[in-house]
């Protein structure tokens, strides 16, 4: 007889391969939970999410480019508006970095890669781009809740 629904201890699994597998399952429900907001409420949604293993993964509704680019161009228009001189040219230089960078994350072939220590430097790369994104998204939170409460 199975054990059902249990609620279960929120703690880092110990093996790599449980930790992939509760990664698969959590991720697909954070996915159907983003379509969820998105039916019921409207509001444009994107998920970003990096497996343990560094790859990553996407979701949005209508779809994450144009949830992003939203995002963009109304934290564009705010900066231009509230920086004396426009400030314009700052945005649209880290449109272009990110467009850069997602486009070179979905173009890149891991069974194209010969070598395990190839695969570590793609890794790592993926990793510094990961902290990257980070940095600007938090950046990015701080400016749209400074927004809210001006």
């Amino acid at each position: 007889m199975g054990a059902g629904k249990r609620k279960i201890e929120i703690k880092k699994r110990e093996k790599e391969e449980q930790r992939m597998v509760t990664f698969s399952k959590r991720r697909k429900g954070l996915f159907k939970k983003a379509h969820e907001l998105h039916c019921l409420t409207g509001a444009d949604v994107a998920v970003v999410a990096f497996s343990p293993a560094g790859r990553p993964y996407t979701h949005g509704e209508p779809s994450i480019d144009a949830t992003i680019d939203k995002y963009f161009n109304v934290n564009g228009r705010e900066s231009n508006n509230n920086i004396a001189g426009g400030g314009g040219e700052e945005y649209y230089c880290k449109k272009a970095e990110m467009t850069m960078m997602a486009s070179w994350l979905e173009g890149l072939k891991v069974e194209a890669y010969e070598s395990v220590d190839d695969l570590a430097l793609v890794k790592n790369l993926v990793e510094e781009i990961r902290s990257k994104v980070l940095f600007r998204v938090l950046g990015m939170e701080e400016d749209f809740v400074g927004s809210l409460l001006a």
